[in-house]
């Protein structure tokens, strides 16, 4: 990871990771999610931080969208715009999502 990149995954560890349901119990922030699985946050986390970056916005709607256009076509989604991972709310990437844009935004202020 990019060190431009790293100071926003240290606030997304710091804020989200903490909370995550796939932490551990102590709040320590350590995942959880064995190596079968994976991350959406994680593994699509320059995407995500791009995202975030580009939008401008008091609505956090417009984020919504712009990670359903750029992220969750590439994860599980299928082309009809389904996510059984989203609808069974076992996507940390859509859970936490709020929590993620604020993380990143609040590195440049």
């Amino acid at each position: 990871m990019t060190p431009e990149l790293e100071k926003y995954w240290q606030a997304v560890q710091d804020v989200v990771c903490r909370v995550c349901i796939d932490s551990d119990p102590y709040g320590n922030g350590v995942c959880r999610i064995s190596d079968a699985s994976m991350c959406a946050v994680k593994v699509y986390f320059p995407k995500i931080v791009n995202i975030v970056l580009s939008i401008k916005s008091d609505k956090m709607d417009d984020y919504i969208l712009a990670l359903r256009e750029n992220v969750c076509k590439e994860c599980k989604e299928t082309p009809d715009g389904v996510c059984e991972l989203r609808n069974s709310v076992e996507c940390a990437l859509d859970r936490y999502y709020p929590l993620i844009v604020q993380a990143i935004e609040s590195v440049n202020k």
